[in-house]
């Protein structure tokens, strides 16, 4: 490995190589979808490539007695993903001469913790909150599911919006959602 390689891999070190936040590949996309919807699976490869969502790779070394289990955080300047994370094969290519080939066979995890791909242009969360809440609030009555509690709404909001109003607020509106529009929709 050359110089300039083993100093982005001594930068790259500062994320822990055994933690929750590491989320497979399964996981990693289907966040993604989530929050990108069909375009997820090529902004999820251009984040990587552009070094902005950490990498890593787990590989058993068989060459020692017993194999011995090893993980190494990936650098985008080493290395091109694609064409896509999503598909059951990804090509992991070196981008230079002195990097070295993956091993093989290997698993990759991806920094689950990471910003989500950019919102579409508008109001920000904290106008939309409230629509956001009362659609899921119908979604959930339509299914016959009980109105949900302030800390739940508050725990959707953080994953449908990455963002959360703060509890009065949202007390306030399932006040209001209860006692009128329950009623209204003939579920109170």
């Amino acid at each position: 490995m050359s110089r300039k390689a083993g100093q982005r891999t001594k930068a790259l070190k500062t994320l822990p190589l055994v933690s929750a936040h590491w989320w497979a590949r399964e996981k990693i996309v289907a966040y993604c979808r989530a929050h990108a919807g069909e375009i997820a699976d090529v902004a999820l490869t251009a984040a990587v490539n552009q070094g902005e969502l950490p990498v890593r790779i787990e590989w058993f070394d068989h060459q020692t007695s017993p194999p011995t289990q090893c993980r190494l955080l990936l650098s985008a300047k080493d290395y091109a993903f694609g064409p896509y994370i999503s598909s059951n094969f990804l090509v992991i290519q070196p981008r230079r001469p002195d990097v070295p080939p993956l091993p093989r066979p290997h698993a990759l995890s991806f920094w689950g913790p990471y910003k989500p791909p950019r919102r579409r242009p508008g109001p920000g969360p904290e106008n939309e909150w409230k629509q956001a809440v009362v659609r899921e609030l119908l979604k959930r009555a339509k299914a016959g599911k009980p109105l949900p509690s302030a800390p739940d709404m508050l725990k959707f909001c953080e994953e449908a919006l990455g963002w959360e109003p703060d509890i009065r607020s949202m007390q306030e509106l399932l006040r209001l959602f209860s006692g009128e529009m329950w009623h209204l929709l003939g579920l109170g």
